[in-house]
């Protein structure tokens, strides 16, 4: 049933009229209601190997709903072993205590949690889980959506036919340094290229040693690209003689609903601070375009 409410909603984000706005907003409406009970009766476990994990990173105004999140990714076609959740001490400063219980319930079927003294903000999803499991396939995701059933299969298929490249499910088409004119290719699919951005919240498998060396250097994330995670691993990906692989999974993304918080997406497209970071690296790496 979820599963179909996800695809039909899926159907109607190619038109930005009025109807359509109307039916997206009464099915994520209606996805939202129907996802409580449904994930609140779900106990599959994980295998709990290291060999495809999924990994996010949330902070204290959305944590009471990340079980959520989680418990989709758990649900999956294809189930990754374990599911890795990055957490700020200096935001969840109760540590374990702190967190809702039924997050905490996930932790005996396939949630691992780790514990970082810095803030990094979303660029936890992949720094401590990639270092942790160098020889993971690490499937990035966002703590705002619900992920349908297919989602982690899908990349799984794609990865068969191209294993030493970073595939997504969304993408952005590339055009100069104004992040303004980079357009969303929504289920347009491309063979491997280095024309297109990633984005994370689509879910994105990196293979290992998928990103240059300094995708790992805190100093170089916080002077170029602090705010833009989905930028600086396009970077990383790309002076590391990597190519992206764009599929066509059909589905779009549901997003979960929140009481009124500013996203970090908000400040990066609404005060363009997105084009100010992909200069910084153009600068800096000859080799990203």
């Amino acid at each position: 049933m979820l599963d179909k409410i996800y695809f039909l909603y899926s159907g109607y984000i190619y038109k930005n009229t009025l109807s359509f706005k109307v039916k997206r907003w009464l099915l994520k409406k209606i996805y939202n209601l129907l996802a409580v009970p449904y994930y609140s009766n779900r106990d599959s476990t994980l295998s709990g190997k290291e060999n495809v994990i999924v990994s996010l990173t949330t902070f204290p105004d959305r944590i009471e709903k990340t079980w959520l999140v989680v418990e989709s990714l758990i649900d999956q076609t294809n189930p990754p072993d374990k599911i890795v959740l990055t957490l700020s001490s200096k935001q969840f400063t109760n540590g374990l205590a702190g967190l809702p219980k039924k997050l905490l319930s996930q932790l005996n079927r396939g949630l691992e949690i780790i514990w970082t003294d810095d803030d990094l903000r979303s660029h936890k999803k992949y720094y401590y889980v990639m270092i942790k499991y160098p020889n993971a396939k690490v499937i990035t995701v966002d703590d705002d959506f619900f992920y349908s059933q297919g989602m982690v299969e899908h990349l799984l298929n794609v990865n068969q036919k191209y294993p030493d490249s970073v595939i997504c499910n969304l993408a952005a088409k590339k055009n100069g340094s104004s992040y303004k004119d980079w357009k969303n290719m929504l289920f347009q699919e491309t063979l491997a290229t280095t024309d297109i951005m990633q984005y994370g919240g689509s879910g994105v498998l990196y293979p290992p040693n998928a990103l240059h060396r300094d995708a790992f250097d805190k100093d170089k994330i916080l002077e170029l690209c602090p705010l833009a995670d989905d930028i600086w691993l396009n970077c990383m990906t790309i002076i590391n003689n990597k190519k992206i692989v764009k599929t066509s999974y059909p589905y779009y993304l549901m997003p979960v609903y929140f009481k009124q918080t500013r996203a970090l997406k908000d400040i990066n497209v609404g005060e363009d601070m997105n084009s100010v970071q992909i200069k910084k690296l153009k600068e800096h790496y000859a080799d990203y375009e």
